[in-house]
Formats: structure tokens, C-alpha cells, sequence
């Protein structure tokens, strides 16, 4: 799998050839680079924030990779953690919530194919050659010398970025055999960054595509959320679908009927956070399974409460939930945003109406539904004057006092693996499905004999 490899030495890119300068690094990160060297290690940063520079894109996060071992790191520096059990990785800490991911070189030998109960420390860590050829594309094979600013391509990395081709490391088909989830990372590489793929990897996808299933459920979450955030979701899915890999994956939204909608609706978030808005995650989710959330609905959602449309979706879309991962919480706030969507289209209420319309407004989850009916609105011209007198009702709310109404009881979510939800509205509070409880103060009782409590010793 690596002889393709074995017989390249790496290119090494003086500083004056390259755009990427140690300006580019935060001081935090030249700083653990700094020290790590001081100490008579080797150190550099490595993968998709070189990438990403190279590119002209901004950098998220700085990953650092070094000849060190995971407690030499930990000794050098008074804010570190170390995770992970089968392959320890760093985590320094930089700030009160910000961390740098200092992990050591990787061999070509995984820790889990190695028989008996303990393996040898050279089973695991290895060489900087090893560690580039274990990583899944080129492009995220760099490796930059803060010390003189050089960079370091084992791969071929340099000339995929100029062709824009996004090609594995070794055979491809290997590569996603022993992982599938790369087929997602490359279809949202793709859409992010404007690359293809090469036949060769076209081929292995269309072979491996059906492994997905056998992926880990957490990890696929994980991907879905890195999807939706990552400002290019419409043409990731696109890709995915294009692929042939949606359908083994997430069956529900890669039926041909949603494919048009769904890319529509992703569009508008993508545009909405390439912009720099903040979109909850809760949104983001209902605008992906809105199709799926509208067939669960029915036709007779539009003549039904927020709470019964809500009732109704944590009905039917129970296992599709639980089969995604989806946490409770997070489900129940997609239910609640969505089941909100056909009150936005019923006509204004009347005055005995207000009241009931004040506390809808007030709820928790208002924000967000109204803000994934104005990406509905957006597709659809004809809800322009309904998102004008909600938003202008809300400023309204906003500036009058709580008057203290109460709109909705308690609301049961059918049996499921999840808990049932409950919401029990305080006296002169309004009760959201699937909203949390506020605990109640206990109040501390008297002596249970009228003694009085014993003097403090003054000092």
C-alpha cells in the first residue's frame, strides 16, 4: 500500500517559495512550537490549518504533531491534558477554553492489530515519514517548520492543490474501506475548497459507498453537524448524492423528490453564515429534514396547535431520531421550531387571539422558528406579509411588560427510547413541549423542638 512512497523523499519548500509565514500562526501556537524545540524536540503544525493558508481561506484551529511523548508533553506544560486510550493526544490549554492538539508521530502500525495484551511503544509512534502517510488526503499532509518557516510535502499535496484535485493518500479503495467516513470528508472537502476527485477515487467511492452503514452512529453525527456548519452543506450533499452515498447513509432526504427543495433551503443557510450570521444548530437540522418533518406533518398540520403538530412529530419520526443519534434535547428543540411553522401561515388573530399570540411569542424557541420561517420565506413569495407582522409583533412583545398569561399545559412525547417530555409551566408561566423543568427552592424548615441554634465562638 505505501512502496509508492517508500521511494519519494519530501519535498521541502524554502520560505521565500510559499505564501504561509509564522504571521500567519497564532503567538499561542509559536509559542508550544517554540518550547517543544527548546527542549530538544521536534515540532511542527500540520494539516488543514497549512491547507487552508496555502489556499487564502481563514484557519479554525492549529493541530501540532512532534517526536515527543505524550507525558514528555504534559511535563513541559502546567495547563495540559492528555485524552484519548488507545492513542494519546495533548490538549494545551491557551486560554480559559481554548486549546492547541499536540499529538506524536503515528506509525503505520495500528495498536489494535497487534496481538496480546500489551503493545510496544514503537507500535504506536513512529517517524514523521509514517505519520504523513497514515493521514487520508494529500492536501492535509503538509507539514510547516516554524523554525525557518519552511514547508514539508510527502504526499504530492503541492501539485493536487494546484491541479485542485483532492486525492487519498495510497489506494483509495483501501483507504475508504478501512474508513467510509472519508467518503464524507471528501465530498465536503470538495465543496468546500472546489476540488474533484479523480477517477481513481471516483471508482473507490462507488465500490466502498454501501460501508457507510457500518460506520460508527456518533462519528456520522458528528459529520452531519461539520456538514451544516462548514458554510457549504447544499454542495456537500449535492456531492454525496451525486456519489451515491446519501441513499446508504441517510435515506430519508436523498429521495430524487427533496433533492431540489433541500438544496434550496441549504443554499440560503450557506449564504446566511458565509455572511458571518449565527445559526443554531437546532435551525440547521430543521432545515435539512423539513421534507421528511412536512410528509410526518401531514396535510392536517395546518388545522392543528403547535402542541399536537408537536406530538405528532415525536411520533413518527421517533426511530429516525434515535437511528441519527440526534440527543433529546436537540430533537425536541427541531420538533418544537418545526411544529411552530404553520402557525406563522394562519392569518392574524383577532383581539381575544392576542393574548395566546403574546406567550407564542415569548417562548424559547420563538427566535429560531422565526427565523427558519424566514429562510421558508425566502422561497416562497408569498409569506413576505406574514414574516412582516411577526416580526413586527415581536418587537412589540419586546417592549411591553409580561403580563403574565399562560397558553399550554403539560405535553407527553410518545414512548421511545428517549424519556418523555414533560413541561409544567410555574404559575403565570407559559409551558413549552418538551421544555426543561425549574426546580423549585425547598424551604428550610425550623428547629424540630423550638431550641434555639447554639452561639458562634467569637475569636
Amino acid at each position: 500500500m505505501w512502496s509508492l512512497f517508500k521511494k519519494k523523499l519530501p519535498v521541502i519548500v524554502p520560505a521565500n517559495r510559499h505564501r504561509m509565514t509564522r504571521t500567519h500562526v497564532d503567538r499561542e501556537v509559536l509559542d508550544i512550537l517554540d518550547r517543544l524545540r527548546r527542549n530538544g524536540y521536534k515540532s511542527y503544525l500540520v494539516g488543514g490549518c497549512i491547507r487552508d493558508i496555502l489556499l487564502g481561506k481563514k484557519v479554525k484551529d492549529f493541530d501540532i504533531v512532534t517526536d515527543a511523548r505524550p507525558r514528555q508533553i504534559k511535563k513541559l506544560f502546567k495547563r495540559c491534558f492528555l485524552i484519548g486510550r488507545r492513542f494519546r493526544l495533548a490538549h494545551v490549554y491557551v486560554s480559559q477554553d481554548r486549546f492547541v492538539e499536540v499529538a506524536t508521530f503515528r506509525a503505520l502500525v495500528d495498536p489494535e492489530e497487534v496481538q496480546g495484551p500489551r503493545y510496544a511503544a514503537n507500535n504506536v509512534f513512529g517517524t514523521i515519514e509514517e505519520d504523513a502517510l497514515r493521514r487520508d488526503f494529500t492536501i492535509n499532509a503538509f507539514y510547516f517548520d516554524s523554525a525557518d518557516s519552511s514547508l514539508i510535502d510527502y504526499t504530492g499535496g503541492l501539485d493536487d492543490i494546484r491541479k485542485k484535485h483532492l486525492r487519498c493518500i495510497g489506494d483509495p479503495e483501501a483507504r475508504f474501506s478501512e474508513d467510509p467516513v472519508r467518503i464524507i470528508r471528501a465530498g465536503r472537502f470538495c465543496a468546500q475548497l472546489g476540488f474533484t476527485l479523480p477517477r481513481r477515487e471516483l471508482r473507490a467511492v462507488s465500490r466502498c459507498a454501501h460501508l457507510i452503514r457500518e460506520a460508527n452512529a456518533n462519528r456520522l453525527l458528528e459529520e452531519v453537524y461539520k456538514i451544516l456548519r462548514s458554510s457549504a452543506s447544499a454542495r456537500t450533499f449535492a456531492n454525496l448524492s451525486a456519489w451515491g452515498l446519501l441513499g446508504h447513509w441517510i435515506p430519508e432526504i436523498a429521495d430524487s423528490r427533496h433533492q431540489k427543495s433541500l438544496h434550496a433551503r441549504l443554499a440560503i443557510i450557506d449564504k446566511r453564515r458565509a455572511q458571518g450570521d449565527e445559526i443554531s444548530t437546532s435551525v440547521l437540522l430543521t432545515s435539512m429534514l423539513w421534507d421528511l418533518i412536512m410528509e410526518a406533518a401531514g396535510e392536517q398540520a395546518g388545522t392543528m396547535n403547535f402542541q399536537d403538530v408537536f406530538m405528532v412529530l415525536q411520533q413518527k419520526l421517533q426511530e429516525f431520531a434515535v437511528r441519527l443519534r440526534l440527543p433529546r434535547k436537540e430533537w425536541d428543540r427541531v420538533c418544537n421550531i418545526a411544529a411552530r411553522q404553520w402557525t406563522f401561515m394562519r392569518p392574524a388573530a383577532g383581539r381575544r387571539a392576542k393574548r395566546t399570540e403574546n406567550n407564542f411569542i415569548r417562548s424559547p424557541y420563538f427566535a429560531d422558528a422565526l427565523l427558519f420561517f424566514e429562510v421558508l420565506s425566502d422561497l416562497s413569495a408569498g409569506q413576505g406579509d406574514r414574516l412582516a407582522y411577526w416580526k413586527g409583533r415581536a418587537s412589540q412583545i419586546h417592549l411591553e411588560p409580561r403580563d403574565g398569561g399562560d397558553e399550554s399545559a403539560t405535553v407527553h412525547a410518545p414512548h421511545s427510547p428517549h424519556p418523555p417530555v414533560h413541561a409544567h409551566p410555574a404559575p403565570g408561566q407559559h409551558g413549552e413541549p418538551g421544555a426543561p423543568r425549574k426546580k423549585r427552592r425547598r424551604r428550610r424548615r425550623p428547629p424540630r423542638h423550638g431550641k434555639p441554634a447554639p452561639a458562634q465562638e467569637q475569636s
